[in-house]
């Protein structure tokens, strides 16, 4: 009677001890995850701030302006609101609302705007484009799209150009305009057109 009175005493003490064991091991292992899912969660929000951070400290430039000169005296500056940097090459910047001038030496200046522009920081080449405006002297020039080869003080026009000046406005597919010779080309892609001129009287 003892005997069995010790044995069962025993297996109560070991059903009691087991239970207790599995109770801290399910309860250990819902800590764990819950430790695991918070740091991961704490994990992942870091990386996108940092990638947002990253993003606008690369990518968004604010209140750009460059000024360049050559050996006769003649001045670029170009200004924009923002740009960033190109992804497939960093000496070229994508600009936003922007301003540029191209001062000539005894001749004039040279004043572009437009919506956007792609500026090479190496050559100083810009394309501009999205309405944009040319004024020189007593003309100007509006069209979508400019190139400038700042080198050769070159400048090519083209999409929608309308020209005008105090007395006529003309209508072409391009211009050429030569800044140092200070001669220009207008013209049609297709000789088959002809630009369109209209003059006051």
């Amino acid at each position: 009677m003892r005997r069995s009175l010790f044995i069962q005493i025993g297996i109560l003490t070991l059903i009691v001890f087991i239970g207790y064991l599995t109770f801290l091991y399910l309860n250990k292992n819902e800590f764990s995850k819950s430790v695991d899912s918070t740091e991961l969660e704490t994990i992942k929000e870091t990386q996108i701030n940092e990638q947002i951070a990253n993003s606008q400290i690369t990518n968004q430039i604010l209140d750009i302006a460059y000024k360049s000169s050559d050996d006769r005296g003649n001045i670029y500056e170009i200004n924009s609101v923002s740009g960033k940097i190109e992804d497939k090459n960093e000496n070229v910047l994508i600009l936003e609302d922007v301003t540029a001038k191209i001062i000539i030496k005894n001749y004039s200046t040279f004043l572009i705007k437009s919506g956007k522009a792609k500026y090479n920081k190496l050559n100083l080449n810009t394309h501009f484009f999205s309405n944009v405006n040319l004024y020189y002297l007593n003309h100007s020039i509006k069209s979508e799209d400019l190139f400038l080869k700042y080198i050769d003080k070159e400048i090519k026009i083209s999409n929608n150009v309308v020209y005008k000046n105090q007395n006529n406005q003309l209508k072409a597919d391009e211009i050429d305009l030569d800044m140092i010779t200070k001669t220009s080309k207008i013209y049609m892609k297709d000789e088959k057109n002809k630009v369109k001129a209209f003059i006051k009287n």
